[in-house]
């Protein structure tokens, strides 16, 4: 209950990143500019009166999060609590009592409307839910976590009168602050002249058809202080906008994108948990075909599944995208277990009626809880390897899911043998008819075994050059794999949040972009005209139709307010809209200039977003622009970088540098640690393979004959991903992990009986052919399990569970076609000795995994 949900950027990037910590700095100088919400806002008649007085109440509710009274949000609270101390209020008497306080009546509606849909009659129950409603909201708003609120209302322009340069607003306010909407044609042509008067405010207050050069839509931009947790105010917001039946508002930006995200998680979890269990319910009854052999694994997993969320909860950690298959994947994975155990138990069923129950399951349960124990423990290894990785939801996703394993083992190790002593020793019919060849025919598993085994035996050199082409295909596949971590794509083309993103992009030009720093060298040296011509040079040269490659939608900059200022001291002609040629003038501008400095350190308000404190250092917020529906993924950001680099190297003056940040800055950078973070977690989880199986084995062959069939499988999973341009991103990442973690189970499961009927004296052709028989079974189910179990993510809101579910149910079908096909073969072709060494070693004496696991004992 105490688990929370965040995908920020904050939870992922690693915090000594040079760049992240750049990030960071940007944000404290110059504002968050990366996090915001860009709303593009339209109506049948945009500048009629009613459509006006809607957008100010608008304004208004998302200004009382800005703006925070605590004398009138308690009086308001106060009077909400005397009338709802009644044993059932009217919706519209309670509406009607705040009659004097039109904000908050909408806000009162706001909340009934979603909680309550059309309820007319609210009752104590409904009235306790709506009061924790308001004081949430209540304290929010005493937060004060809007930073400013960019609109044609609330924004000011410049006017140049009598040598001085003053801001005023595009709407004019009466005595007590309150905005005084135009209702007349003349106020109403007043307004829009001052709208369009001053071209930096298109694509940034109002946008334009490309054809008809109309006013289409009005543009809001919510701009937050630099806080991680944006999630909560961002759904206030979000239900003050959705409530807005007479204005059409499109809105989009990344605290939208996280609050989607968070809902898509929210709704997996209560779809995808059940379902998986369902499918491994299903799987379980159709291999043990008892009541049993079904609520005993799925108590364990229960278990283990409130084990590892519940310890993710008290030690304080997210639940990310990635954090989020967690709970499907552990109840994937630890069925595994439950059924050797079970399957284990029904094989020794005779031996365990002949020495008595209690002798029996000893004997039988120690021999497989140590070879489980023994699996679970790679599978542990294999996803602690992910413990490497810079980035920090990889990191978590790994230790808990290796945390997961663990219960996952220890408790079906140890509470399907305790409930199997507690119940009567009964085999299930039709196994018991199976046993007898009661004209039980051979079922569709047992024919694959043994086609399995033919193949092995008869035609293992077939299979071991069929596997060499699948793996030089799939080496091929994998030149051409890509990386792309590009937020946005996670979600499905026909969703809403994507249609919004594209919508925002050709209206405004973009939902979140760059800040591209570019340094003067010295103090005011901002000021300069030749510095400020150089910067419009470059923003024109982002924006011009030759480089539309770069995908810059608009861009903003210091310069346009010295355009501004220039443009108001000529009065107010357009052809001095441009940078005074004097920087004796651009200082007077400043000088005379009589706008705002709450903070005091230095800058005027307007300045903030663009100027650092010693006016050495301009920052340009260049937006990207997603047009055609198309997404811009990190490869394609990495380009735009390089490109903007490029140009500035060569173009900027001597003396200048500059430094490009902003979000899909750290979106590359997480590309970046993800190939970094892959191979080390291959090359560990792929070292650490060979290491335990050469323990376990006593022979560094066999090390290497249980990296065959886990290397090709990986490799298919790359081949795949690069031959049908799947990306690798932060979900697909850890696939590699997963193949290695569970597949390396199969393998030791098979080796290990194929060892203890060698060492019977049983011939290769006779031990391959007893350990299919007797472990194939459960290696085939388990892996039936896997592969349902996976297959469920297909259901999943996120495009990248989607190709998780996928690649996972292959590379498992791959793995068991190597545990059961690739390694017998190969097996069969060297020759490989599993046996213990006749002669000690000291490996043999002091690091034999066997003798510590009591797997030497052939009887």
């Amino acid at each position: 209950l105490k688990l929370k949900i965040d995908n920020s950027i904050e939870t992922i990037m690693p915090k000594n990143d040079s760049e992240y910590l750049f990030y960071n700095q940007i944000k404290e100088t110059y504002g968050d500019n990366g996090q915001f919400i860009v709303m593009a806002i339209s109506a049948k008649d945009l500048f009629s009166p009613d459509t006006l007085q809607k957008l100010d109440d608008l304004v208004a509710d998302l200004e009382e999060y800005k703006y925070f009274d605590k004398k009138k949000e308690s009086s308001r609270m106060e009077r909400f609590r005397l009338l709802s101390s009644r044993e059932t209020v009217n919706a519209t008497e309670l509406l009607d009592y705040f009659s004097d306080d039109p904000p908050f009546q909408r806000t009162l509606k706001r909340k009934i409307r979603t909680l309550f849909g059309d309820r007319e009659s609210l009752g104590r129950r409904e009235l306790k839910k709506l009061g924790k409603s308001l004081h949430a909201t209540y304290e929010l708003k005493q937060l004060k976590l809007i930073d400013d609120i960019i609109s044609p209302l609330t924004t000011k322009d410049i006017k140049g009168e009598n040598d001085t340069l003053e801001s005023y607003d595009l709407v004019d306010s009466d005595r007590d602050g309150r905005r005084i909407m135009p209702s007349t044609q003349e106020a109403i042509d007043l307004f829009r002249q001052r709208l369009e008067r001053n071209p930096a405010f298109e694509l940034v207050l109002y946008t334009r058809d490309p054809e008809t050069r109309a006013i289409t839509d009005f543009g809001l931009m919510i701009k937050f202080i630099n806080i991680e947790d944006r999630d909560p105010i961002t759904r206030d917001l979000m239900e003050i906008t959705d409530t807005q039946d007479s204005l059409k508002i499109v809105y989009t930006g990344m605290p939208i994108v996280y609050v989607w995200a968070v809902n898509f998680i929210r709704l997996d979890s209560i779809i995808l948990v059940p379902l998986i269990m369902i499918v491994i319910m299903i799987v379980f009854y159709l291999n043990f075909r008892s009541f049993r052999g079904v609520w005993l694994p799925i108590l364990s997993l229960g278990i283990a599944e409130s084990w590892v969320l519940g310890l993710m909860g008290y030690l304080g950690f997210h639940i990310t995208v990635m954090a989020s298959s967690i709970p499907s994947l552990m109840i994937a994975i630890g069925s595994s277990y439950s059924i050797h155990i079970l399957n284990q138990y029904y094989i020794d069923f005779d031996m365990i009626s002949e020495r008595g129950k209690k002798e029996g399951l000893l004997i039988s349960m120690t021999h497989i809880t140590l070879t489980v124990l023994l699996a679970g423990l790679t599978t542990i290894i294999a996803f602690m390897t992910l413990c490497t990785s810079q980035l920090s939801a990889v990191r978590e996703w790994g230790i808990f899911c290796g945390i997961g394993a663990l219960f996952a083992v220890f408790i079906s190790s140890a509470l399907i043998p305790a409930c199997l002593m507690l119940l009567p020793h009964r085999m299930p019919v039709s196994l018991r008819r199976k046993k007898e060849n009661l004209g039980v025919h051979l079922t569709l598993v047992e024919k694959a075994l043994a086609y399995c085994i033919k193949f092995s035996t008869h035609h293992y050199r077939l299979v071991v050059s069929a596997t060499a082409i699948v793996a030089v295909i799939s080496i091929t596949g994998l030149i051409q794999l890509k990386v792309d971590t590009a937020y946005v794509s996670y979600f499905k083309k026909d969703s809403e949040i994507r249609k919004n993103v594209d919508i925002i992009g050709q209206k405004f030009g973009g939902g979140w972009g760059f800040d591209i720093l570019v340094d003067s060298g010295k103090p005011d040296g901002v000021k300069s005209p030749e510095f400020l011509k150089a910067v419009t040079e470059f923003r024109e040269w982002l924006t011009a139709e030759e480089n539309a490659d770069l995908r810059i939608g608009h861009t903003g900059c210091f310069s346009d307010i010295i355009k501004t200022m220039n443009m108001a001291m000529d009065n107010d002609r357009s052809v001095s809209y441009c940078i005074p040629g004097c920087a004796s003038d651009i200082c007077d501008f400043i000088e005379i200039y009589t706008g705002e400095d709450k903070d005091s350190d230095g800058r005027f308000d307007d300045f903030e977003p663009f100027v650092d404190a010693d006016y050495r250092t301009c920052n340009v917020l260049a937006r990207l622009c997603r047009k055609e529906g198309q997404l811009i993924g990190t490869s394609e950001v990495q380009k735009i970088v390089k490109k903007i680099g490029e140009f500035l190297t060569q173009h900027l003056p001597e003396g200048m540098t500059y430094h490009i940040s902003g979000f899909p800055v750290m979106e590359v950078q997480v590309s970046r640690y993800l190939v970094i973070g892959q191979l080390q977690n291959m090359l560990l989880s792929l070292i650490a393979v060979v290491l335990i199986c050469m323990l376990l084995f006593s022979h560094f062959s066999a090390g290497l004959l249980a990296l065959i069939p886990l290397t090709v499988a990986v490799l298919i999973n790359f081949g795949i991903m690069g031959w049908f341009n799947i990306a690798l991103d932060m979900t697909t990442s850890v696939i590699a992990a997963v193949t290695i973690g569970i597949g390396i189970d199969d393998t030791i499961h098979f080796m290990n009986s194929f060892r203890h009927n060698r060492a019977r004296g049983y011939s290769i052709d006779e031990s391959i052919d007893r350990t299919l028989n007797v472990s194939g079974k459960a290696i085939i189910f388990t892996s039936v399990a896997l592969i349902f179990g996976f297959l469920v993510f297909l259901l999943s809101q996120f495009i990248p569970l989607n190709l998780l579910g996928i690649l996972l149910a292959i590379t498992m079908t791959a793995t068991t076609l190597g545990a059961l096909l690739v390694l017998p073969a190969f097996i069969k072709i060297t020759h490989v000795n599993l046996n213990p060494p006749l002669k000690e070693t000291w490996m043999s004496k002091y690091f034999n995994l066997s003798r510590w696991f009591g797997l030497n004992d052939v009887e």
